[in-house]
Protein backbone atom coordinates (compact mmCIF):
# COMPACT_ATOMS: atom_id res chain seq x y z
CA UNK A 1 0.00 0.00 0.00
CA UNK A 2 1.07 3.26 -0.94
CA UNK A 3 0.90 5.98 2.21
CA UNK A 4 1.07 8.49 -0.01
CA UNK A 5 -2.17 7.68 -1.20
CA UNK A 6 -3.67 7.76 2.42
CA UNK A 7 -1.48 10.49 3.91
CA UNK A 8 -1.06 13.58 1.40
CA UNK A 9 2.62 14.85 1.30
CA UNK A 10 1.99 17.77 3.54
CA UNK A 11 0.13 16.26 6.57
CA UNK A 12 3.35 13.35 7.63
CA UNK A 13 5.08 16.19 9.25
CA UNK A 14 2.22 17.56 11.35
CA UNK A 15 1.42 14.02 12.13
CA UNK A 16 4.70 12.80 12.94
CA UNK A 17 5.06 15.81 15.38
CA UNK A 18 1.77 14.56 17.09
CA UNK A 19 2.94 11.32 17.05
CA UNK A 20 6.22 12.37 18.80
CA UNK A 21 4.91 14.35 21.21
CA UNK A 22 2.76 11.85 22.21
CA UNK A 23 5.12 8.84 22.80
CA UNK A 24 7.34 11.72 24.96
CA UNK A 25 3.93 12.30 27.30
CA UNK A 26 3.06 9.21 27.78
CA UNK A 27 5.96 7.63 28.13
CA UNK A 28 8.63 9.77 28.93
CA UNK A 29 7.05 11.91 31.30
CA UNK A 30 6.69 9.14 33.88
CA UNK A 31 10.68 9.36 34.64
CA UNK A 32 9.89 12.53 35.91
CA UNK A 33 6.97 11.74 38.28
CA UNK A 34 7.98 8.19 38.87
CA UNK A 35 9.10 9.27 43.01
CA UNK A 36 6.49 12.47 42.74
CA UNK A 37 3.45 11.84 44.79
CA UNK A 38 0.36 11.23 42.61
CA UNK A 39 -2.98 13.04 43.73
CA UNK A 40 -6.37 10.78 43.23
CA UNK A 41 -8.98 13.28 41.22
CA UNK A 42 -11.51 11.05 42.05
CA UNK A 43 -14.94 12.06 43.47
CA UNK A 44 -18.27 11.02 45.06
CA UNK A 45 -19.93 10.28 41.49
CA UNK A 46 -17.08 8.16 40.39
CA UNK A 47 -17.67 6.09 43.21
CA UNK A 48 -21.12 5.82 42.59
CA UNK A 49 -20.46 5.15 38.73
CA UNK A 50 -20.70 1.30 38.29
CA UNK A 51 -17.42 -0.98 36.70
CA UNK A 52 -19.18 -2.36 33.25
CA UNK A 53 -16.61 -4.59 31.67
CA UNK A 54 -18.09 -4.39 28.33
CA UNK A 55 -17.32 -0.95 27.49
CA UNK A 56 -13.76 -2.27 26.97
CA UNK A 57 -15.19 -2.20 23.56
CA UNK A 58 -15.51 1.24 22.86
CA UNK A 59 -12.25 1.99 24.75
CA UNK A 60 -10.35 -0.41 22.66
CA UNK A 61 -11.95 0.60 19.56
CA UNK A 62 -10.97 4.39 19.70
CA UNK A 63 -7.94 3.16 18.18
CA UNK A 64 -10.03 2.68 15.00
CA UNK A 65 -11.40 5.79 15.55
CA UNK A 66 -8.34 7.77 15.67
CA UNK A 67 -6.93 6.53 13.01
CA UNK A 68 -9.74 6.94 10.71
CA UNK A 69 -10.27 10.42 12.44
CA UNK A 70 -6.49 11.97 11.63
CA UNK A 71 -6.04 10.00 7.96
CA UNK A 72 -9.93 12.08 7.37
CA UNK A 73 -8.42 15.16 9.02
CA UNK A 74 -5.31 14.84 6.52
CA UNK A 75 -7.07 14.79 3.59
CA UNK A 76 -9.11 18.21 3.72
CA UNK A 77 -6.83 20.44 2.92
CA UNK A 78 -3.44 22.03 4.23
CA UNK A 79 -4.28 24.64 6.16
CA UNK A 80 -7.45 22.57 7.78
CA UNK A 81 -5.17 19.95 8.67
CA UNK A 82 -2.59 22.14 9.99
CA UNK A 83 -4.72 23.73 12.25
CA UNK A 84 -6.36 20.48 13.72
CA UNK A 85 -2.81 19.18 14.13
CA UNK A 86 -1.62 22.03 15.89
CA UNK A 87 -4.74 22.40 18.18
CA UNK A 88 -4.23 18.87 19.01
CA UNK A 89 -0.35 19.50 19.72
CA UNK A 90 -1.05 22.75 21.63
CA UNK A 91 -3.70 20.55 23.91
CA UNK A 92 -1.39 17.58 23.95
CA UNK A 93 1.32 20.13 25.43
CA UNK A 94 -0.86 20.88 28.17
CA UNK A 95 -1.47 17.31 28.99
CA UNK A 96 2.15 16.82 29.22
CA UNK A 97 3.00 19.77 31.66
CA UNK A 98 -0.42 18.54 33.73
CA UNK A 99 1.44 14.85 34.06
CA UNK A 100 4.73 16.51 35.44
CA UNK A 101 3.13 19.44 37.57
CA UNK A 102 0.31 17.07 38.75
CA UNK A 103 0.80 13.64 38.58
CA UNK A 104 -2.19 11.55 39.61
CA UNK A 105 -3.52 7.38 40.25
CA UNK A 106 -6.99 6.10 40.99
CA UNK A 107 -8.36 3.55 42.55
CA UNK A 108 -9.14 0.25 39.53
CA UNK A 109 -11.84 -1.56 39.99
CA UNK A 110 -11.64 -5.35 41.65
CA UNK A 111 -12.49 -7.62 38.67
CA UNK A 112 -13.99 -10.96 39.28
CA UNK A 113 -15.63 -11.91 36.26
CA UNK A 114 -13.81 -14.71 33.42
CA UNK A 115 -15.84 -13.18 30.26
CA UNK A 116 -13.96 -12.05 27.90
CA UNK A 117 -14.55 -8.22 28.53
CA UNK A 118 -13.27 -8.82 31.87
CA UNK A 119 -10.39 -10.41 30.92
CA UNK A 120 -9.39 -7.44 28.15
CA UNK A 121 -9.98 -4.86 30.89
CA UNK A 122 -7.70 -7.10 33.07
CA UNK A 123 -4.69 -6.95 30.65
CA UNK A 124 -5.18 -3.12 30.11
CA UNK A 125 -5.01 -2.84 33.93
CA UNK A 126 -1.91 -5.01 33.45
CA UNK A 127 -0.36 -2.35 30.47
CA UNK A 128 -1.24 0.74 31.66
CA UNK A 129 -0.39 1.55 34.84
CA UNK A 130 -2.84 3.90 36.97
CA UNK A 131 -0.68 7.05 35.76
CA UNK A 132 -0.87 9.96 33.62
CA UNK A 133 -4.81 10.56 33.82
CA UNK A 134 -5.34 14.51 34.30
CA UNK A 135 -6.40 14.74 31.47
CA UNK A 136 -7.77 11.95 29.37
CA UNK A 137 -5.51 11.08 26.14
CA UNK A 138 -7.97 8.86 25.40
CA UNK A 139 -10.67 11.07 25.55
CA UNK A 140 -8.66 14.55 23.97
CA UNK A 141 -7.64 12.18 20.84
CA UNK A 142 -11.57 11.63 20.08
CA UNK A 143 -13.07 14.46 21.16
CA UNK A 144 -10.40 15.56 18.28
CA UNK A 145 -11.73 13.72 16.09
CA UNK A 146 -15.40 14.77 16.25
CA UNK A 147 -14.26 18.39 16.33
CA UNK A 148 -12.14 17.88 13.04
CA UNK A 149 -15.11 16.99 11.41
CA UNK A 150 -17.98 19.27 13.35
CA UNK A 151 -19.24 21.51 11.14
CA UNK A 152 -17.04 21.11 7.94
CA UNK A 153 -18.50 20.94 4.40
CA UNK A 154 -15.63 18.35 3.40
CA UNK A 155 -17.62 15.77 6.06
CA UNK A 156 -21.00 14.13 5.59
CA UNK A 157 -23.76 14.47 8.02
CA UNK A 158 -23.18 10.89 9.05
CA UNK A 159 -19.30 11.05 9.09
CA UNK A 160 -19.97 14.03 11.67
CA UNK A 161 -22.76 12.40 13.63
CA UNK A 162 -21.08 8.51 13.90
CA UNK A 163 -18.12 11.06 15.17
CA UNK A 164 -20.15 12.12 17.86
CA UNK A 165 -21.35 8.87 18.49
CA UNK A 166 -18.20 6.68 19.03
CA UNK A 167 -17.02 9.85 21.43
CA UNK A 168 -19.24 9.91 23.83
CA UNK A 169 -19.16 6.16 23.93
CA UNK A 170 -15.16 6.79 24.38
CA UNK A 171 -15.55 9.02 26.93
CA UNK A 172 -18.39 6.68 28.98
CA UNK A 173 -15.84 3.63 28.32
CA UNK A 174 -13.29 5.83 30.36
CA UNK A 175 -15.01 6.22 33.48
CA UNK A 176 -16.79 2.71 33.30
CA UNK A 177 -13.97 0.47 33.04
CA UNK A 178 -12.56 2.84 35.99
CA UNK A 179 -9.78 3.49 33.65
CA UNK A 180 -10.23 7.44 34.17
CA UNK A 181 -12.08 9.27 36.31
CA UNK A 182 -14.85 12.24 35.45
CA UNK A 183 -12.57 15.22 36.39
CA UNK A 184 -10.19 13.27 33.73
CA UNK A 185 -12.46 13.56 30.77
CA UNK A 186 -13.75 16.98 31.39
CA UNK A 187 -10.13 18.57 31.58
CA UNK A 188 -9.25 16.76 28.37
CA UNK A 189 -12.45 18.81 26.43
CA UNK A 190 -10.96 21.63 28.29
CA UNK A 191 -7.60 21.38 26.63
CA UNK A 192 -8.32 20.36 23.47
CA UNK A 193 -10.66 23.66 23.17
CA UNK A 194 -7.57 25.57 24.65
CA UNK A 195 -5.42 24.13 21.58
CA UNK A 196 -7.92 24.86 18.89
CA UNK A 197 -8.71 27.98 19.80
CA UNK A 198 -5.26 29.03 20.40
CA UNK A 199 -4.41 27.25 16.53
CA UNK A 200 -6.96 29.08 15.45
CA UNK A 201 -6.36 32.71 16.27
CA UNK A 202 -2.84 31.68 15.09
CA UNK A 203 -3.55 30.07 11.93
CA UNK A 204 -7.66 30.70 10.49
CA UNK A 205 -7.96 32.84 7.27
CA UNK A 206 -10.73 34.32 6.03
CA UNK A 207 -10.13 31.97 2.76
CA UNK A 208 -11.17 29.02 5.22
CA UNK A 209 -13.89 30.40 7.23
CA UNK A 210 -16.02 31.22 3.36
CA UNK A 211 -15.22 27.62 2.82
CA UNK A 212 -16.80 25.94 6.11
Amino acid sequence: MDIRRLIPKYAILPLAGMLLLNFFTYNITPIWTQKMHHYSMETGLDEALPFLPVFVIPYILAFAQWILGYLAIARTDKQYCYRVISGEIIAKFLVCICFILLPTTMQRAEITGTDICSRLVAFIYRTDTATNLFPSIHCLESWICYRGAHNRKYFSRAYETGMLVMTILVFLSTVFIKQHVVLDMVSAVAVCEIGLFVSGRLLFTKKEKSER
